[in-house]
């Protein structure tokens, strides 16, 4: 009955944020989305049709998609609901893996940070947060003993999310420590190890033979751009977060509190499995050297959530050898009232902070598809929204597609590409917005073979977002 309240309690907390976060969305997950739009038209999975280019780096949230574009339904929106839903359930996990190891507290304040704090809910859309979730709740299945359970998530997680591969070898390890049997090599978790390996490498080889490498070409692309003079690296994006965070007294709160329960962790070495995740998906994404996009960021809440309640946990005992329990209760009580009061408010606040390219990039990627043939190839910087909307062969600047523009990204820039890529595949339309990447000023030549067919006012520049039609046989 416990069980059936508690995930009563989840989903409601979940349709409360999605309905404050309905609107929100950014371009990146549309790529997912149009895989997904592809597949249930019957034209593949993949981003342009005919070509078989593994350009999502959450192939299982685009299949877990399709029955959505198979019905008809918004993929946004619906992919906007299972973010939150996911989320609520990953509060919820923490407060399972408080239950299981005797640490009610740092739980439940551990839980409460995780739900609210603001800045991993400004991923809904993509699958970030159901991959924190799922994250979280391997851990939890790994700390009950649950081999199959166990492996099987694990493997699907690495398909949901590349960096999943991360949780498995720390669940499986979590197993052996939880059967209490790992003096005895024959009594280790071996199944769960097993079923995962056996995902993975079956996701791997179908991936290889359909597309040709197990990996998603982003993943290069990503790795140039950090090349970029001036770009962020995933480094910067973080140390960029942290000191926005740390000017607000809130979160100076948060961090010390994080900082005590790090401490708190060597009494708590359970807890440091999610605290040793977060730091070693930090790590990994420091060598991989990627582009710092605010989305690589965010699921270090995995880690910072344990450490807060930790945090939340010392600080009651400490009040508490002070002024007794009812001392620790009020402070107790009093940092987390005060957090939720705060963090209610910023949440609130970024469901009304909407991306106004939302609306922009989807009018042109609606023009583009009603004034345009079918076949008509589209080049752009940003291709998420204007692809998903547009249903047109795409050539994409940012290399995330092409890995021949990838390659001109390190030496020149969002420019050089953009040229190589024009010049090369000579695109039938262009998207631009010429204030945030000057292409035809200074290239007379290219602005007689595209004329401006279209414009769409974005409230972002004072110049408008332009559509150009090119002309290649004669100048």
């Amino acid at each position: 009955m416990i069980d059936r309240h508690l995930w009563m309690l989840s989903t409601i907390v979940g349709l409360i944020l999605f309905w404050f976060l309905r609107q929100r969305g950014y371009d990146d997950p549309y790529i997912t989305y149009r895989y997904a739009m592809n597949l249930a038209s019957g034209n593949g999975f993949v981003y342009n049709p005919g070509v078989a280019t593994l350009s999502t780096t959450a192939p299982l949230f685009g299949l877990i998609l399709t029955p959505v574009a198979l019905f008809g339904w918004p993929i946004p929106l619906v992919a906007n609901l299972i973010g939150c839903l996911s989320h609520a359930t990953g509060a919820l996990a923490l407060w399972r893996l408080g239950q299981e190891w005797n640490d009610r507290l740092a739980a439940g304040a551990a839980a409460l940070l995780y739900l609210l704090f603001p800045f991993s809910l400004t991923t809904l859309g993509s699958e970030t947060l159901p991959a924190m979730a799922l994250t979280l709740w391997i851990f939890v299945w790994a700390a009950r003993g649950r081999q199959w359970l166990t492996g099987t998530l694990a493997g699907l997680l690495v398909w949901l999310r590349p960096d999943g591969i991360l949780v498995g070898p720390l669940a499986l390890l979590l197993l052996t420590i939880t059967g209490k049997h790992w003096r005895n090599w024959r009594r280790w978790p071996w199944l769960a190890g097993l079923i995962w390996i056996g995902i993975v490498s079956t996701g791997a080889g179908l991936a290889w033979f359909i597309y040709g490498a197990p990996l998603p070409v982003t993943l290069y692309a990503k790795q140039q751009q950090a090349l970029i003079p001036g770009f962020y690296d995933f480094g910067d994006r973080l140390w960029v977060t942290l000191r926005n965070h740390l000017a607000q007294p809130v979160y100076q709160m948060v961090f010390l509190l994080a900082g005590l329960g790090l401490i708190a962790s060597l009494r708590s070495w359970r807890w440091l499995f999610l605290i040793g995740w977060a730091t070693l998906y930090a790590l990994a994404y420091t060598l991989l050297h990627v582009a710092g996009y605010f989305w690589y960021v965010a699921p270090l809440v995995v880690g910072l959530a344990p450490a807060f309640g930790l945090g939340v946990r010392l600080v009651g005992r400490w009040l508490q050898r002070l002024g007794g329990l009812r001392l620790s209760s009020i402070g107790i009580v009093v940092i987390l009232c005060g957090t939720t009061l705060w963090l209610s408010s910023a949440v609130y606040r970024i469901g009304q902070q909407i991306d106004p390219r939302l609306t922009v990039y989807r009018e042109a990627g609606e023009w583009l598809a009603a004034n345009t043939p079918p076949n008509a190839s589209v080049a752009t910087l940003e291709i998420g929204i204007i692809g998903y909307y547009a249903q047109r062969p795409i050539i994409d600047f940012a290399g995330l597609l092409q890995t021949d523009i990838a390659a001109q990204l390190g030496s020149g820039g969002f420019g050089a590409s953009a040229q190589y890529a024009i010049e090369h595949y000579r695109p039938a339309y262009l998207v631009l917005q010429e204030q945030a990447l000057s292409l035809l000023s200074g290239r007379p030549d290219l602005t007689a073979r595209c004329p401006i067919v279209a414009e769409i006012p974005d409230p972002r520049y004072a110049a408008p977002l332009t559509i150009h039609a090119c002309r290649w046989e004669s100048p």
